[in-house]
């Protein structure tokens, strides 16, 4: 399969990211450009599609509404949401404008996420309390299944950008509803896993280290293209912070190569990286960007750690509980394996 790279901008400046100089290092290195898009930047987005379009660098679309709305895409603000998503689209055929593509992240509200990184105690509030109940949630899922549809409809190509943590699913689909993220039922063109090695060792407050991380990548990196198959893909860094404010980040270009080199070595070649204000505010922008997109190097496998391995563990039994996961999903878990693909 042919490698697809492409790059995450979440709080540079439009007029930034749409200036020549960034366009033309993009275009030099095949880079497509995920633009995230926000309620009030979105008056800028037809300038930057027209931009890119003279650049011939592939635009898509990466909404993102109000804090106090989520922010992300989730189950809670499924109508908000695909609403933004048509206001963006339509504003760009007003101007005989289109994107390649939108991108939905589905991560749970911003506010849940900030608390869950605070501590353990508010780790735990990823657990209980605001997951969608039944009927909410299954309204969300047609929500999104029939936004998805109307997209591709009219000709435009959809990702979903999301949570490892659904990567430890069985049947019961624990994680999707402990989150608030319908992964399974709409037919995303493509799903990007959020494999973020610097967040993994670095949120973990000294628990797991990059050996620890790396190799959850490329656990995660199998069990993505065993789940999605060809529709897999993986989001690497950090190389800057982003909405958070605190993400660790890469110590140097050469742990992005390795991750590279891992995720392809587990059958994903289709990568974004996190992110391009990150890149640009950490020269030699060349480095960077040359470890992103050479062809990966040849590298051993990972050996799977004891801490990856209870990462793995602890995280299948928490959606087991949840979602009724299959004890066979667990065996695959211990043993290392890819998860089954879920239907």
């Amino acid at each position: 399969m042919t490698p697809r790279r492409r790059i995450w901008s979440e709080l540079l400046p439009l007029e930034v990211v749409r200036a020549p100089r960034t366009l033309t290092l993009l275009r030099r290195h095949a880079l497509e450009l995920a633009i995230a898009v926000r309620p009030d930047t979105a008056a800028g987005l037809p300038d930057l599609a027209a931009a890119c379009a003279g650049e011939g660098v592939p635009l898509a679309v990466w909404p993102m509404i109000a804090d106090e709305d989520g922010r992300w895409a989730s189950a809670g603000n499924a109508a908000a949401f695909g609403a933004f998503v048509a206001r963006l689209l339509d504003a760009l055929d007003g101007r005989g404008l289109a994107a390649a593509e939108v991108v939905f992240d589905l991560e749970p509200p911003i506010a849940r996420v900030r608390r869950a990184l605070a501590g353990p105690r508010g780790a735990l509030g990823l657990l209980g309390g605001e997951a969608p109940g039944r009927p909410r949630w299954e309204d969300a899922e047609r929500a999104f299944s029939g936004a998805v549809a109307a997209l591709h409809a009219r000709g435009v190509a959809t990702s979903a950008a999301i949570v490892p943590l659904v990567l430890l699913d069985g049947p019961g689909r624990g994680w999707e509803r402990i989150l608030g993220t319908p992964v399974s039922a709409p037919p995303w063109g493509r799903v990007s896993a959020m494999l973020y090695t610097s967040l993994i060792a670095g949120y973990s407050r000294g628990r797991l280290g990059r050996k620890d991380a790396v190799a959850l990548l490329a656990w995660a990196c199998r069990a993505a293209a065993r789940r999605f198959g060809p529709r897999a893909g993986a989001s690497l860094g950090a190389v800057g912070q982003g909405a958070l404010g605190d993400e660790p980040v890469y110590g140097s270009p050469a742990e992005l190569r390795e991750d590279v080199a891992v995720a392809a070595a587990a059958g994903v070649s289709d990568l974004a990286l996190f992110d391009l204000g990150g890149v640009l505010a950490r020269p030699p922008v060349e480095a960077w960007l040359e470890a992103f997109v050479a062809p990966p190097v040849a590298l051993e496998a990972p050996r799977p750690t004891l801490r990856a391995r209870g990462v793995i563990a602890a995280g299948a039994l928490l959606g087991w509980g949840a979602g009724g996961a299959s004890r066979r999903f667990l065996r695959h878990g211990f043993g290392w394996r890819a998860a089954p693909e879920v239907r």
